[in-house]
């Protein structure tokens, strides 16, 4: 709604930025609220910005947000991210095939388990094709594949 009104209102696209700010800040209003507590939620929101290029952004239930390279939500979100954070450090600029393998190797490295790709899904948006796009099991067994070959 909040998108769709800016659009409205402006006559272009609201930035992602603004957008995470604003979730932000409704996020923050419902953990002041103890009977809306429950409503908080975490939030991934990517975008493809003209100016920034692609942009990711990670919203707390706290009404805490901020911009980064890559993200992680959920019951090990801060081993993912050290995993992450980490593989970014030695090498930020990544092909679409790397980024797609350096995702699973996180979920791999933070539940401490192999993956199978009949356990995976993995959806991908890309600049070249901004529709979200599943993953076939046979192209999830590729990466599977090459990270396996890597180790």
């Amino acid at each position: 709604m909040e998108a769709a009104q800016w659009k409205y209102q402006n006559g272009y696209d609201m930035p992602c930025e603004l957008l995470a700010k604003r979730m932000a800040d409704k996020n923050q209003y419902y953990t002041q609220n103890a009977e809306m507590r429950s409503l908080g939620c975490a939030m991934i929101m990517i975008s493809f910005d003209d100016e920034d290029g692609a942009v990711v952004f990670k919203v707390d239930p706290a009404g805490y947000y901020r911009g980064m390279k890559a993200v992680s939500v959920g019951v090990k979100q801060v081993t993912a991210s050290s995993f992450l954070e980490k593989k970014i450090k030695k090498k930020a600029d990544l092909n679409y095939d790397e980024t797609i393998q350096l995702a699973i190797e996180a979920l791999q490295s933070s539940l401490g388990i192999e993956t199978r790709s009949k356990d995976l899904e993995v959806v991908v948006v890309s600049k070249k094709n901004k529709t979200f796009t599943k993953l076939t099991n046979d192209q999830v067994d590729q990466h599977l594949n090459a990270i396996a070959n890597k180790d």
